[in-house]
Order: structure tokens, then sequence, then C-alpha cells
């Protein structure tokens, strides 16, 4: 390596050492928000919830729609309080909010109430969304953007791959009530790494990429809408496969404790595929790498749905090789082909669409399953309609070719 490259390299792990602290707010503050607690843990309450209050397949899936409708209605607002208010009063706003949320689920006594609290929470604790997180990071990084933005949802998947066992146990021992209640307790507990870690308004910042592709120049951009419709036709394919996953488990006979700890190796393939997945947008195409992620995922699903419970586990590693991917790439790809003053607003836009699809998926999977009488049906859908991401993240990939390194802003990092 000659002297420029080793300037390089030097400058670009300079990135790390000084922007540590937002880093690390950033991934507890978004493994402990909405993204991570609700998405990973709600089914493991749904066997609870229909002895106690008459909560079926196919309202699981409506309730869960209702939701994710509410987060993604929420997200262009969000996206314009970070630009206004800095990320880290909103994130700690969401936290705050998805707390009392968490508190208030406890007391569920029917449908209705368990229906409307989802609502609620999804548009109010929407603050707690990865939209403040990912944008603190892509401020700060620009050299290793990729591996940073990585980095930072790895909270996710330790989310994932912790909680859902502490929280199944927490059922057994206490009852659902309790599970509820320790969920509050640790999305309060993300108010100190946000606090600590995250900037208020606006810092020192990455020039933008492609300037010419302002936040006003969104709705005519191609590249835009292919990328929208990547992500959401990839949720749409394989979102509610996640969110039906343990009572997929549970339907077979497999015990709660069992099928919270296969839940769990989700959270572990997603830690991984994040690293993987960062590591690799720095040196290749990232769309390419959305494209592989939706082919494994398909082989998972139509494995499973030809196997059965034997094959549950590798089927959680490529979920979460599914979720793990589309978690990086939508921050990666957004802040790639996306001037950064228009960043909070793209991601916004992009994450609420896929929320939507995310939450049409298990809706979807709930009717299927009430109406086949098993998972199969769905997972063999699954699988079918993956294909349909891999084409679009494949043009995608053709129309934007790899950009020359950024400028790295270390030198504004503590400004």
């Amino acid at each position: 390596m000659d002297a420029r490259g080793h300037h390089l390299a030097h400058e670009s792990w300079r990135e790390f050492a000084l922007g540590w602290r937002v880093l690390l707010g950033a991934s507890f503050g978004v493994g402990l928000g909405v993204s991570g607690l609700l998405t990973y843990n709600l089914g493991l309450f749904t066997t609870d919830l229909e002895y106690q209050i008459g909560l079926t397949p196919a309202t699981y899936g409506g309730v869960l729609l209702g939701l994710n409708l509410a987060l993604a209605l929420a997200m262009p607002l969000v996206g314009r309080l970070v630009d206004r208010f800095g990320p880290r009063a909103v994130a700690a706003t969401g936290s705050a909010i998805l707390a009392v949320g968490f508190l208030a689920l406890s007391r569920t006594q029917s449908v209705a109430f368990y229906a409307a609290a989802l609502v609620v929470i999804g548009f109010c604790a929407s603050l707690s969304a990865p939209v403040a997180h990912t944008r603190a990071v892509a401020g700060i990084f620009a050299r290793r953007r990729g591996l940073a933005l990585g980095i930072t949802q790895i909270g996710i998947g330790l989310a994932a791959a912790l909680v859902p066992p502490l929280v199944a146990a927490q059922i057994v021992s206490g009852g659902w009530r309790s599970g509820f209640v320790l969920l509050a307790a640790l999305a309060a507990g993300a108010l100190v790494p946000i606090s600590l870690g995250l900037p208020g308004k606006r810092r020192g910042e990455v020039p933008a990429a492609r300037p010419d592709k302002g936040a006003a120049s969104l709705s005519s951009s191609v590249t835009f809408w292919l990328q929208l419709a990547a992500f959401t036709s990839m949720a749409l394919a394989f979102i509610g496969i996640i969110a039906h996953f343990v009572p997929m488990l549970r339907s077979s006979g497999i015990s709660l404790p069992e099928a919270g700890a296969l839940a769990g190796a989700i959270g572990l393939s997603v830690i991984v595929t994040r690293l993987i997945v960062g590591w690799l947008a720095d040196h290749v195409q990232p769309a390419w790498l959305g494209a592989a992620s939706c082919l494994i995922c398909a082989a998972g699903a139509l494995g499973l749905a030809v196997g059965g419970p034997g094959l549950a586990f590798p089927a959680a590693l490529t979920l979460g090789c599914a979720i793990g991917a589309e978690a990086d790439l939508i921050g990666i790809l957004t802040a790639r082909n996306f001037p950064l003053d228009a960043y909070s607003r793209a991601y916004s836009a992009q994450y609420a669409a896929f929320t939507v699809a995310g939450g049409l998926s298990p809706l979807l999977v709930g009717m299927l399953v009430e109406e086949t009488g098993n998972y199969r049906a769905p997972l063999l859908a699954s699988g079918v309609l993956l294909v349909i991401p891999v084409a679009l993240f494949a043009v995608l990939a053709r129309r934007n070719p790899p950009l020359p390194p950024a400028r790295s802003p270390v030198s504004e990092i503590n400004s």
C-alpha cells in the first residue's frame, strides 16, 4: 500500500476513534426502540392472548397491519422532526413513549384494547425508529459509512437475539403481563445511551454525495422509486413469516422456551449479517447484497415448507439474513443515492413503504393459515414472491455504478 493508501486507511478508521460514542448510542438506542422490541417479541404473547382475549391468527395479523400503518403514517413527520430538533431529542421522546406503551399493553383486557394500544404505539413510538439513529451515524461517517450503519443496526440484532428468550422465560415464570412490563423497562433503559451518545441539533456532516438529487427531487427520481419498490416487495414477501414464526413453531408442538430460543437465532443471524453487509457495502454495489439476501431467504422459506420444524433453525438463520440486510441497506442505499440534507425524508419514505408492506404481510399470512389450516402455503408464497425484489435490486444495481470514496469529515466530528 502506498503513502496515499495508508493515509486513506488511517482517515477511515479514525472516524471510529472519534465517532464511537455516537455509534454506541445509536446502536443501543435503535435496539431498544420500536424496531428492536416490538417486531421480535409480540409473537411470544399470542398463545396466551388467544386464551385470555380471543386473539386469532387473522386478528393478530390485522392488528399488526394497523400497527404498521400507524408507524408508516408517522414516518414523514419523524423525518421532519429529526431535521428540526436533532436525533437525540426525537429518539429519547420515542423511547419514553414506547415504555409507557408496553405498560399499557400489560393491562390488556380485550382485543379492542390490544389493537388500539398497538396502533397508538405505532404512531407515537415511531420516534424511536431507526430514522434518528441512522441519521446521526450517516452525518458522522463517510469512508466507513456502510460498516458504521451495519454496526448501528446490530443493536436490533442483539435485541432480537437476547430479548425474546428473556421475555419468554418471564412469561413462563410470571405470566404474560409481566412480559410486557419487562419490555417497558428495557425501552426506558434506552434513554441512557441515547442521551449520552446521540447528537442534538446539527453537527459537522458529510458533504452530499450527489448534490443534484435534493429533497425536492425525490418524487421525480427513478432511483428513489426503484429502491422503494425493492424494499416494499421484499417486506411483503417475508415479514409475515417472521411475525408468525413463533406461532408457527408453537402450532407444530414446540414449547414456548424452545420457540423463543429459535426466534433468538434470527437475532444472531441478524447480527452477523449486518456486520457482513455493512463491511461489503463499502466495497461493492450494495443493491447486489439486497438481491443475494432475498435469494437466501427464499431458500429458507421453501426449505421450511418442505422440511417442516426440523429445518426451523436454518430457516431462522435465513430470515435473520433477510431482515439484517434490509435494515442495513435502507440506510446505506439512501445515504449513497441521495444527499445528506434529504436523508431523513428519503429514509422515512423508504421505511414507511417497507413498514406498510410489512404490516400487510402478517395479515395475509394469517388469512392463508385460517384458510388452509397450516403454514405451508404462506411459506411457499414467500419463497416465490422474493423473486420480485431480487429483480428490482438487480436493476437498481445496474443503474447506479459505484461512487468514488467520500471525503471523511474527521476534522468536524468533535466540532
